[in-house]
């Protein structure tokens, strides 16, 4: 699936636009009630390259869709799209994204069709233009243009918003990574907890988000007589990574083993929980051996 938008990760590849969807969730979109904002500097959907594109009012709308399809929800951009944009609509923990591929204009540079593509499930596509709407609600991904209709005096309307009825592609996958002496255990009904092995643990999933029970850095804390510090513990939601900068501070014996180690959540989970542990998949570690000094980056690959 897509990453964009936007919450905890706008400003990321292709100058994401962050738009709300409408309402407040699946349910309200239906309805067609009030759309939020778009993200500054490309409001209500308007060209980031020449004003003059947007085609678009001041204010912000219901969806133009009568109603979207049963399992999906609405978002809207306000104004045309533009060219080589992605946009990204989220409501109530589901999220999908559609490419402007390609825009028409006419004279004087006003858009009246478009093609999009996208990884996620897109039903119906409302194109508004003058006072009229052109619903496509046949695979309008797999259409080589998507219009707006003709005004009344027969001429082609230039479009003044766009509604999508979509919804995700898949699943959003939710990660454990555990900072621990000694080495990995890769099948916990197998090998057991970690138990009093963890320096430190947490939960995230792969857009950035339900991030739970992060010490990022700490001066120094003991396990099984080895004292490790560490700097830059967290998760890279652009390339589904885990990272962490270690120092052995102090050791009882000639050398530590420390482990930095992945592992997919059970599915619908976003949090550890200690009752579904041994349904967690390993995904990757790297472990290291330290002497007392000893400092090191460790990182790991959250894919599948």
């Amino acid at each position: 699936m897509k990453e964009a938008e936007e919450t905890g990760y706008a400003e990321s590849i292709n100058r994401r636009h962050l738009l709300s969807v409408i309402g407040g969730g699946a349910t309200t979109a239906l309805l067609g009630t009030g759309v939020g904002a778009a993200k500054p500097g490309h409001e209500n959907g308007k060209s980031g390259n020449n004003g003059n594109h947007g085609n678009g009012n001041n204010g912000v709308g219901p969806c133009t869709c009568d109603g979207c399809p049963e399992g999906t929800f609405c978002g809207k951009i306000e104004g045309a799209p533009e060219e080589g944009e992605t946009y990204t609509f989220e409501s109530d923990g589901d999220s999908f994204s559609v490419t402007i591929e390609s825009v028409t204009e006419k004279d004087g540079g006003e858009v009246t069709c478009f093609s999009f593509s996208t990884d996620d499930v897109v039903e119906q596509v409302c194109v508004k233009g003058g006072p009229d709407t052109k619903t496509y609600d046949d695979n309008p991904a797999e259409k080589e243009e998507l219009c707006a209709p003709t005004n009344p005096g027969g001429q082609q309307a230039a479009i003044s918003n766009v509604s999508f009825c979509g919804t995700g592609d898949d699943e959003l996958e939710c990660y454990q990574i555990d900072l621990v002496s000694g080495d990995v255990i890769k099948d916990f009904e197998k090998g057991g907890p970690y138990g009093d092995r963890k320096f430190e643990d947490f939960s995230v999933c792969e857009d950035g988000s339900n991030l739970e029970g992060l010490e990022s850095s700490n001066d120094g804390q003991s396990v099984d007589g080895c004292e490790l510090s560490w700097v830059g513990l967290g998760f890279d939601e652009s390339d589904n990574t885990a990272e962490v900068d270690v120092t052995l501070e102090s050791a009882s014996s000639e050398s530590c083993t420390v482990t930095l180690a992945g592992y997919l959540l059970p599915e619908g989970e976003t949090k550890f929980n200690p009752k579904t542990l041994e349904e967690q998949e390993y995904r990757d570690h790297e472990t290291v051996e330290l002497s007392e000094g000893d400092s090191t980056t460790l990182e790991i690959s959250l894919n599948g």
